[in-house]
């Protein structure tokens, strides 16, 4: 997904979809479109997903000096195999976890670009062990235990 400067709405490459960008609708609100329903188990509780989301500029937080320029989130429902996901984005300050969709007013003016995959449970450690890597700051964790250490990765990570 594409939004383009001073704009509120994208473009976007949808899998299974036509192999051409499609215009996407409002980007900057949660409702009527995809990346919405992805990011909506992270801006508000749901106990079937667990997820750490990093950032070099994560929310609320001023000034923080970090090695990394890496922004994102893992997702993961414990209860259901294979129903995780990752979303890679450049918007600072987002997602606010668990506190609503946000979209920070500040980045409207700029360019964004916002990565959406779908992943098998057993890759997300081989990404742990590529975010640890790049050292993200992790902003939030509230994956379980018991889910942590079975990934060795991504508990070093977090």
């Amino acid at each position: 997904l594409y939004k383009a400067p001073a704009q509120n709405t994208g473009k976007a490459l949808i899998a299974g979809a036509v192999q051409n960008w499609q215009a996407y609708p409002q980007v900057t609100g949660l409702i009527n479109h995809s990346f919405g329903k992805a990011v909506e188990h992270v801006v508000a509780v749901d106990a079937n997903n667990k997820f750490i989301a990093y950032s070099n500029v994560p929310p609320d937080i001023p000034k923080v000096k970090t090695k990394s320029n890496s922004k994102g989130v893992l997702m993961m429902n414990p209860g259901v195999a294979d129903e995780a996901s990752w979303i890679v984005h450049t918007i600072p300050g987002f997602p606010k976890a668990l506190r609503g969709y946000v979209f920070p007013p500040a980045e409207i003016q700029k360019g964004h670009l916002l990565i959406c995959l779908t992943i098998k449970e057993s890759q997300i450690d081989p990404i742990a062990k590529t975010l640890r890597i790049a050292t993200p700051l992790i902003y939030h964790s509230d994956i379980p235990d018991t889910q942590m250490n079975s990934r060795p990765n991504l508990k070093k990570l977090v």
